[in-house]
């Protein structure tokens, strides 16, 4: 059996190919009562200066990005559980996929798989750890969902610096109080947006972003693989991807389809999402892990 056929039915089993967790007491957000959805850690990162960009949380919960304050510690368990493989991944060497093993594209085959929800959370579990800073890229070009829910639509962004190379790097990257997240929203809108992606001055930005601070992992919101040209376009550019798979509706031939146009030499994940492992029928949760690496042998 495959790696990748191990891992897809491992997902429809709902195993889990990490350990469990100790589970924290439930906390809420910020103004109820003073508490927080996560505890915050105290962190020996490299701390970046400047003002903090005000991140509405009850409004990424309104917006589906977040999870409802009752979901909230449950959910930051699965993502915690999730991070665990990806951040061993990012300190490794692969032979051939080393290179900018660090940033981790979070893609689906198709819309409304949960991809930008699991972005957000995944992100934010990062910047949990305490020797690591995140950086959340909306590269979602076409449909920055990101930009918009976090006020970032107006500002300038990916496309901005794939397209005037006088833009700073550090002109982009907006400090959020989500914890320090750092987020490059998607920038202006373009008509050769796939070909600006694929483009040199991409990998020129992949690599400054990536290799700027040693303790630095990005997060790629991408668009769904089988439905644009620009997330194959993004894929060439990272160093591991994972696929969101929506529970019950992403067929096992649509994963296949989405596995020819990826390069097996790099580490490709996949995420569960939305299985229902909750008393509330009006919210969905749950994401198992899987792994594979097509250097491994079967």
């Amino acid at each position: 059996m495959s790696k990748i056929q191990d891992a897809l039915q491992k997902l429809q089993r709902g195993e889990n190919a990490a350990t469990q967790p100790t589970r924290p007491k439930r906390q809420g957000f910020p103004g109820e009562g003073g508490r927080t959805a996560v505890p915050v850690a105290r962190k020996k990162k490299v701390e970046i200066e400047g003002e903090k960009f005000h991140i509405d949380q009850h409004a990424l919960i309104k917006g589906g990005l977040l999870a409802p304050l009752d979901q909230a510690v449950p959910i930051a368990d699965e993502f915690r559980k999730i991070k665990r493989p990806l951040l061993a991944n990012a300190r490794q060497e692969f032979s051939d996929a080393a290179e900018h093993m660090n940033v981790i594209m979070l893609a689906s085959a198709l819309p409304n798989a949960g991809k930008t929800f699991c972005s957000v959370n995944l992100a934010f579990s990062i910047s949990l750890e305490r020797e690591l800073n995140v950086v959340l890229i909306d590269a979602d070009v076409a449909k920055p969902h990101i930009s918009r829910a976090f006020g970032l639509k107006e500002k300038p962004g990916l496309i901005d610096l794939l397209v005037d190379d006088q833009i700073d790097l550090s002109e982009t990257l907006v400090r959020t109080d989500l914890n320090g997240v750092q987020v490059i929203p998607a920038g202006r809108g373009h008509a050769q947006a796939t070909e600006l992606l694929a483009s040199d001055r991409m990998s020129e930005v992949v690599d400054e972003i990536s290799t700027r601070y040693a303790d630095r992992i990005v997060i790629v919101d991408s668009p769904p693989l089988l439905v644009t040209s620009e997330a194959q376009a993004l894929a060439t550019q990272v160093g591991q991807v994972v696929l969101v798979i929506e529970a019950g509706e992403t067929a096992h031939q649509t994963v296949q389809q989405v596995l020819e146009v990826l390069d097996h030499q790099k580490a490709i994940n996949f995420i569960l999402n939305k299985s229902r492992r909750t008393a509330s029928p009006d919210y969905y949760y749950g994401a198992s892990y899987g792994y594979t690496n097509e250097n491994e042998e079967s």
